[in-house]
């Protein structure tokens, strides 16, 4: 049974996943290989020409959308596969569960979009950049990738295959996402109207805070069947 409230459940559980990755380092260390291949690939393709807006947003969040397949699922894959996944049932609220494992993954999410961005834009740039919208746009992506790949890694985390489905059940969720994204992020790099770019912006940021609403009451009657 939970002895703590509930904040501090989901600081546990942050902190938890915090020093396996400090330990491990897997989770940035796939990040951070498949975001410099991405980018020295594309790189080198666009090495005698200027990407327009529309592609390099396209490139960009294709990248980031893998990574975020690759990387995120794996904090509940692992303590099913560990065997700890009864332990935190026990001893956790599933919706602290949930929201430690979210801001991990959102604070990862992040980080590989910074360094994801400051290598496209060295590599591939110069663009007319907006950055107030560039920055908005990159950190409500993250958000909602964050946030959706969270829940259906969670809800697979059970299941024979599991990396497999988290990716299969992900896809149609993060289709719009992803074509939310990139418009929003095309208009940021030089291409389009504002208005709709911040438009498209705020989508991003209103498609990440309603699967963070609804991501944890589900998960809370798959976690404990």
């Amino acid at each position: 049974m939970p002895n703590g409230t509930w904040t501090e459940d989901v600081s546990a559980v942050l902190r938890k996943e915090l020093r396996t990755e400090f330990r491990s380092k897997s989770g940035l260390l796939t990040a951070f290989l498949f975001n410099v291949g991405a980018v020295l690939t594309a790189s080198f393709a666009a090495a005698n020409m200027r990407l327009v807006p529309g592609i390099a947003a396209a490139i960009l969040w294709i990248t980031l959308l893998f990574s975020a397949v690759a990387s995120l699922p794996r904090t509940f894959i692992t303590e099913e596969e560990q065997g700890t996944g009864d332990l935190l049932r026990l001893i956790a609220r599933p919706s602290a569960v949930f929201w430690g494992k979210a801001l991990y993954n959102l604070l990862l999410m992040m980080a590989s979009a910074a360094l994801l961005s400051a290598l496209f834009l060295l590599l591939t740039g110069p663009y007319a950049i907006k950055p107030g919208l560039y920055v908005l746009c990159m950190l409500g992506g993250s958000v909602a990738l964050a946030a959706t790949v969270t829940f259906c890694g969670a809800l697979v985390a059970q299941g024979a295959n599991r990396y497999v489905l988290a990716g299969t059940v992900s896809l149609p969720l993060l289709v719009p996402v992803l074509a939310v994204a990139v418009e929003a992020t095309g208009v940021a790099l030089g291409e389009g109207i504002v208005r709709n770019g911040f438009n498209s912006a705020m989508a991003l940021w209103g498609y990440g805070v309603a699967m963070f609403a609804v991501g944890p009451h589900l998960f809370g009657v798959v976690w404990r069947n």
